[in-house]
């Protein structure tokens, strides 16, 4: 009776689960390439985000900077309502979330096949005259098909020459995931930014097998959100490393040749400078 009088007296605060922002890559599904995270995250009560970074009916809507800024003020949005922010970035979207983790409190962030190189930023204005259908992440082309406006060429491509660089800015946890089977970015996209990441709370896995959309990739979608899953519980790259068994060989030295040890400083100095 005590003891519950007292959790009265001090109620327990729990911590508000942070709200999961996804930022799209460069695609005609926009959202909808995230939405078995989306599926799946409700299903275990996670809170997911999505939102369209530009209107696939509108031609004039091919600003890099409005399209950045659309997502910067969903950032902003739940920054003012006081929660936890997570986000994860798809392709193009993995160089936006990782430049607004860069400015703004986010708590961790998850990269799925980050358009940091996509097949030569440099190259895509010859990209385009072989046709759209590569830009259009390899997309098979059909009777009446919906096709995003070649006046978005210039906005993606700029968006990735100007945010690029973010990636070295980010001090958050971050988890890259890549398949080794991706059509569209290449594995060094991945294999480079995480070299940037200026700290070593970070992973990069490859899925094998996997291609560009791994959450819409039978073999591996479900791998992949397990991962997200794990690293957002703090499972995968946890706050504190994990305390690890001593080297069986070092401890059985010890036993073998307890007075075996090494000189210390001060002695080794002095035999020097003999």
């Amino acid at each position: 009776m005590l003891e519950i009088f007292k959790k009265w007296l001090n109620p327990q605060k729990h911590e508000e689960a942070p709200v999961i922002i996804t930022v799209h890559g460069y695609g005609r599904r926009r959202m909808h390439e995230l939405d078995n995270l989306a599926l799946w995250g409700k299903e275990d009560g996670l809170d997911i985000i999505q939102f369209d970074l530009f209107d696939i009916f509108d031609e004039k809507d091919c600003d890099w900077m409005k399209w950045v800024n659309r997502a910067k003020a969903k950032v902003d949005y739940y920054i003012m309502q006081n929660r936890r922010i997570y986000m994860v970035g798809f392709s193009m979207g993995g160089v936006i979330a990782s430049y607004l983790a860069s400015v703004c409190p986010v708590e961790r962030l998850v990269l799925i096949a980050p358009a940091f190189n996509y097949l030569h930023v440099e190259n895509i204005t010859s990209m385009i005259t072989k046709g759209a259908s590569a830009l259009l992440l390899n997309d098979k082309k059909e009777k009446n098909d919906i096709e995003l406006p070649k006046s978005f060429y210039a906005a993606f491509s700029n968006t990735v020459k100007e945010l690029k660089h973010c990636i070295s800015e980010v001090h958050c946890p971050v988890l890259i995931l890549h398949g080794d089977e991706d059509e569209v970015i290449p594995l060094r996209s991945s294999t480079q930014a995480y070299d940037k990441i200026p700290h070593d709370q970070k992973r990069l896995i490859i899925l094998h097998e996997g291609h560009h959309r791994l959450l819409m990739d039978e073999k591996v979608s479900w791998e992949v959100y397990q991962l997200i899953r794990l690293f957002f519980n703090g499972i995968l790259l946890p706050k504190e490393p994990k305390l690890h068994s001593p080297d069986y060989l070092d401890e059985l030295k010890k036993q073998l040749y307890p007075d075996d040890e090494e000189p210390d400083d001060a002695v080794s100095e002095a035999k020097a400078g003999d």
